[in-house]
């Protein structure tokens, strides 16, 4: 993948951060092997790195985070990575070096007039590497040797987490909801092998019609488990509307430039999202409907319900005939909730 895709493709990725403290905390805890307790983080804290390239680009970490807790405070980067970089250790040293700066600056000096010798200590935020697409040349870490002005060598090791060889029942087992969305990456890698190739263009349509239909099933199945934890209470409302968001910005990034077989898996989609909301607006409207008189309240109600599908189908980047189709809401009631302001914050 270019620069320029990766650094697209990082930006989207960090939509499914600055979640819930809750859903933060799980992440941490499944992807370091920690067992932080919720009650025992008063505070997280995200910021940004940035690197300047060698050809003058910004490079920006994905994902920096401090967790101020009650036995202490710990800093964590975690990087994704599509494709087997291979300088990846490198930037993931120079990643850690700047947050160690960042930590050095910001720490207590002590008392200068006890004249203390100790020499600053520089410490590495924990890091790991999330590679996404199967890659057999990917193993347990990336490293790199670095040879010090005298002579010795050390290996910088970062590890690496090989994100395909995990299924919904072990992101959900391990509490990593964060990751749910990036299930959709499961299919490109085949996907984008079938269209390089040398295959007569009807196998090609049929092979990645079938792809679809695969990728299809696992949006469904990501969905399904995404509704089932929020009706648990598990996931706040926001966390779940900005993993379906970022599932389906993430989608739409990826596969959009394979023609006809996913526009249509896009407007099957579109409904499957569609119904799931569904529910959930239902019960708004019955409720409504009891304040306010059965009746008055059924056809409130409907109102209402077409409305809230409109405005999450919007978020979601929906095509305005699909949601006039879907909502059998004129274009001019959609349009006019594209300038509503629901006082709704993602922050």
């Amino acid at each position: 993948m270019k620069r320029k895709e990766q650094l697209k493709l990082d930006q989207l990725l960090r939509l499914l951060f600055k979640l819930s403290k809750r859903s933060t905390i799980d992440l941490i805890n499944g992807l370091f092997g920690d067992s932080f307790a919720y009650e025992d983080v008063p505070s997280i804290h995200y910021s940004n790195v940035e690197m300047i390239a060698d050809d003058l680009s910004r490079l920006i970490g994905d994902f920096h985070v401090k967790l101020v807790t009650t036995k202490g405070t710990y800093r964590y980067h975690v990087e994704f990575q599509t494709l087997n970089d291979q300088s990846m250790a490198i930037r993931m040293f120079r990643y850690g070096f700047e947050m160690a700066l960042e930590k050095a600056a910001t720490d207590d000096k002590g008392d200068a007039s006890t004249q203390d010798p100790r020499l600053p200590l520089i410490v590495f935020p924990r890091q790991v590497v999330v590679f996404l697409e199967e890659n057999d040349a990917i193993g347990e870490s990336v490293a790199f040797r670095l040879q010090l002005p005298d002579g010795q060598e050390v290996v910088y090791e970062v590890p690496a987490v090989r994100y395909w060889q995990w299924s919904l029942q072990d992101l959900r087992k391990s509490r990593m909801y964060a990751l749910l969305p990036l299930q959709v990456f499961k299919s490109r890698k085949q996907i984008r092998s079938i269209a390089d190739s040398r295959k007569p263009e009807e196998e090609k349509r049929r092979l990645i019609e079938r792809c679809f239909a695969d990728l299809k099933e696992v949006v469904r199945q990501t969905v399904a488990m995404i509704a089932e934890l929020h009706d648990q209470e598990v996931l706040p409302t926001r966390d779940m509307d900005r993993l379906i968001r970022a599932m389906s910005t993430i989608l739409n990034y990826l596969y959009r430039k394979y023609g006809e077989p996913y526009h249509q898996t896009e407007k099957e989609v579109f409904v499957l999202i569609k119904s799931f909301y569904d529910p959930e607006i239902r019960k708004q409207a019955r409720e409504e409907g009891k304040k306010i008189g059965l009746e008055e309240g059924r056809l409130e109600g409907r109102l209402e319900s077409k409305l809230l599908v409109a405005q999450r189908m919007l978020s979601l980047n929906i095509d305005l005939q699909l949601i006039v189709q879907a909502t059998e809401l004129s274009v001019e009631e959609v349009e006019r909730l594209r300038h509503v302001d629901n006082n709704g914050s993602e922050e």
